[in-house]
């Protein structure tokens, strides 16, 4: 009898640790869908002109790449010869959240929800590539604010921007999940999946 009380209360005590482990364990991005980008910019020479671009998926695209008819205005204008600070957010647009107070431009009402903070949390296993489209003026390099992981690699969320000369062509940012490598050129260096591919249209002038 004494035997089969043991028995029963190391079953009771195994699933009481099993509930509390699983409440302990951090959501992992790559169950949310990733079906919007914000990019934030402040103007280093005059911090007063900031703006916000936005991409967001368009759901025909089973590929998650850009699209020509987004939903949201993806044009990047950006002044030659100048130096601006980018900040990255990424958004789950199925769930609202309405705590979510949106400092950069108040005529968002719906942001669905921002999932920036889990990329944060699980930075090990992310990183932000930026791939250029017919851009020879634009260098993009990290912040000294910006996101490093546990290996002391950057992940490319908070990031300097410098343009020299007049040009258009293209951007596509990936967020790429479980990269096999942190260092490269081309998106194929590292490896690993994509969260989301966006895609935006640059202008230097």
């Amino acid at each position: 009898m004494f035997k089969q009380i043991k028995l029963q209360a190391l079953f009771i005590a195994s699933i009481l640790l099993t509930v509390s482990c699983s409440k302990d364990d951090p959501e992992e991005i790559h169950e949310h869908e990733i079906n919007k980008v914000a990019l934030h910019f402040t103007n280093i020479a005059d911090r007063t002109d900031t703006f916000e671009v936005e991409w967001e998926l368009d759901h025909a695209d089973e590929n998650h790449a850009a699209a020509d008819d987004h939903n949201h205005e993806n044009h990047i204008e950006l002044a030659a010869n100048s130096t601006y600070s980018v900040e990255a957010e990424f958004y789950d647009t199925g769930e609202e959240d309405d705590t979510h107070d949106h400092d950069h431009d108040g005529d968002h009402e719906e942001e669905g929800e921002d999932i920036t903070a889990e990329i944060i949390e699980e930075k090990d296993v992310h990183l932000i590539f930026y791939e250029f489209v017919g851009l020879n003026n634009l260098t993009i390099a990290s912040n000294d604010d910006d996101v490093i992981d546990t290996n002391g690699f950057k992940i490319n969320l908070n990031t300097t921007w410098t343009t020299t000369g007049q040009e258009t062509g293209d951007i596509k940012l990936y967020l790429i999940h479980e990269p096999q490598s942190k260092e490269g050129t081309v998106r194929n260096d590292f490896g690993g999946e994509d969260d989301v591919i966006a895609e935006f249209e640059v202008h230097i002038e």
